[in-house]
């Protein structure tokens, strides 16, 4: 999958500037370690590779690609100017815009299904009210859990579990199989985004009957591609964002995009800043990133 991504990245938002191939600037993108939660680094080499291989076919520019640290430190450098564009996660972008204002977003990527939510799951039986009544409950969590449930379930523990905690945590190699741990008896809890949810109740509808949802979030941003205002010259940017959003036209960068899940490239929706601005109220930067 991180590969698929990168791959996406390297054909669609680069190629437009096949045009520019004169230009010997090369493009640096970063990509925070949280896109890749729990991707073994020899597969990040990989995709790294073959983003500079498809940079070099596809616009004869030299391409760069980081996927290393945490949001703030890809924001911190695309704001340094040691990187040109930044790809984060819309509540990281949230975290990043309070602190470096001049990061702008170029285009958002839409996702398949679009909602960005977070929903915390419980057998039809449970008596639970809220997660405080499963304190010193088993929380069944999955290793490709998305980082914007991951906040919503440490967000609810913080309101409604009163310092307490899970008495354990069951591991699970999918969500599907942590939802199947909680319909079996050997967790409590589990948490999942709208899409892992969205298609466990269209490949299992009968066993989906046997899931409750305790809480859902709010809506998360979208994921943004940004770069500095005015780091980029006028044409440059003009000619990303028109390559992203007609992406979805073509087939070859269709397909790749379907892979990882994403409809399409689209304009900064009405409303964004606000979206941003609540996500920071309901989520605060972590303490150690102000």
């Amino acid at each position: 999958m991180a590969r698929a991504i990168l791959v996406a990245v390297a054909s669609v938002l680069l190629a437009p500037l096949a045009g520019q191939a004169q230009d010997k600037q090369t493009l640096k993108i970063g990509i925070p370690q949280s896109v890749f939660r729990d991707v073994p680094p020899a597969l990040l080499h990989v995709a790294g590779s073959t983003f500079k291989d498809i940079m070099k076919s596809q616009t004869g520019l030299d391409g760069e690609v980081a996927v290393d640290g945490e949001a703030l430190a890809v924001a911190k450098a695309v704001d340094a100017g040691r990187l040109h564009l930044g790809v984060f996660l819309g509540h990281e972008f949230a975290w990043a815009k309070e602190k470096y204002p001049d990061l702008t977003p170029l285009v958002c990527s839409v996702p398949r299904p679009k909602e960005i939510q977070a929903y915390l799951l419980v057998r039809w039986d449970s008596k639970a009210a809220h997660l405080g009544d499963l304190k010193e409950g088993k929380l069944a969590l999955a290793t490709g859990t998305r980082d914007h449930a991951r906040l919503f379930l440490e967000r609810r523990k913080a309101a409604e579990m009163g310092g307490g905690d899970f008495i354990t945590t069951v591991k699970a190699a999918t969500v599907h199989d942590a939802i199947n741990q909680v319909i079996d008896g050997e967790a409590d809890v589990t948490v999942a985004d709208h899409a892992a949810w969205n298609y466990y109740q269209k490949l299992y509808p009968g066993a989906s009957q046997n899931i409750r949802v305790l809480s859902r979030s709010e809506m998360f941003p979208l994921t943004v591609i940004a770069c500095k205002s005015g780091a980029l010259p006028d044409e440059t940017v003009k000619r990303l964002r028109e390559g992203l959003l007609t992406a979805h036209k073509h087939s070859r960068t269709s397909k790749i995009m379907n892979l990882i899940k994403v409809e399409k490239f689209d304009e900064i929706p009405g409303g964004y800043d606000d979206a941003l601005k609540a996500c920071l109220k309901a989520y605060p930067a972590p303490s150690g990133d102000k």
